[in-house]
């Protein structure tokens, strides 16, 4: 507005200044073209303005996103740990998360001995994942201990830690990417045929192979062009490859048809063997695989069965 006003305003006295005879009309072009390049950088400055200004709002955001302090803070000399047993303990857990000052979890104690299966049951909201989530230290607990091969786990280097653990989730984190390189998630150093063959273990080479450009197929974004059932393979096979002594399964196959569950729990039940498991699910027939069940209700362990598989074929 201020440079179409301008104009104007020049223009009009300019025309009447010609009328008059006191300019002629080669100035009065002469002085236009001369406003035309006052105002350029004028408008340049303020566009320059206003991205500086989206930037300094995006950069504050962003410091503040730095300057957050962590939920979870690593002990000043804490332990590195190359490959654990697989032993864990919960020893009088309680959690509440903060602001609610009704607690999750009450006075949880479990032993899960290497190489165990655990299935946990429990309504929604009973507190499993929260359970499991303890685990990796995504939270510590408000009372009590989570123990690693004996040892706390606030004990331990959290990067770590965390590589102790393969999670499978109810709803995969894929990214939009190729197959290949989310598989490689669990392991970015990982070898071509290191990551087909762990999409072999999770019965997914099949129907990657069949793909138009097989490994490097575009999942999109979320991994929509893909099934349910497909993402879930794809999140085993980066389980399988990730090759971790503690496996969480967090309701793999609550949304998935009969024959893609069958397919899923087979591929488990591989990724299973030799690895000390935590799977969630709300059916005990997803859990016949398990050693041991316990089910939580209102943040309490409450006994299902012993710790012995044919107890676990009963249900």
């Amino acid at each position: 507005m201020t440079t179409a006003v301008g104009t104007a305003l020049v223009l009009f006295i300019g025309v009447h200044q010609v009328q008059s005879g006191n300019l002629t009309v080669g100035n009065l072009v002469l002085a236009m073209g001369y406003l035309a390049q006052l105002y350029l950088p004028a408008q340049l400055i303020s566009e320059t303005i206003t991205d500086m200004q989206g930037g300094l709002a995006s950069a504050a955001r962003v410091f503040a996103v730095l300057d957050e302090v962590p939920d979870v803070l690593e002990r000043p000399h804490a332990c590195a740990i190359d490959r654990a047993i697989g032993e864990l303990s919960f020893r009088n857990v309680s959690f509440a998360y903060s602001g609610i000052p009704q607690p999750v979890l009450c006075d949880v104690s479990i032993d899960v001995p290497a190489g165990m299966r655990l299935g946990i049951k429990g309504v929604t909201g009973a507190g499993k994942t929260t359970l499991v989530n303890l685990l990796s230290r995504f939270y510590d607990p408000t009372q009590g201990q989570v123990l690693l091969d004996g040892m706390d786990l606030r004990d331990y280097n959290l990067a770590d830690l965390r590589r102790q653990f393969a999670i499978v989730l109810q709803d995969p984190v894929l990214f939009s990417t190729t197959i290949a390189e989310n598989i490689a998630y669990a392991r970015p150093d990982a070898t071509k045929s290191g990551i087909v063959r762990a999409a072999e273990a999770a019965y997914a080479h099949e129907f990657i192979s069949e793909l138009p450009d097989g490994y490097d197929t575009l999942v999109g974004e979320r991994g929509m062009r893909l099934s349910g059932g497909e993402r879930q393979r794809i999140s085993l096979a980066r389980a399988f490859l990730k090759d971790a002594p503690i496996l969480i399964l967090d309701e793999p196959t609550s949304s998935v048809d009969v024959k893609t569950e069958a397919l899923i729990m087979e591929a488990m039940e591989h990724l299973m063997k030799g690895r000390t498991s935590l799977m969630i699910a709300h059916r005990l027939t997803t859990l016949r695989h398990c050693n041991a069940i316990v089910e939580i209700a209102d943040g309490r362990i409450m006994p299902v069965s012993s710790a012995i598989s044919g107890a676990c074929q009963a249900f």
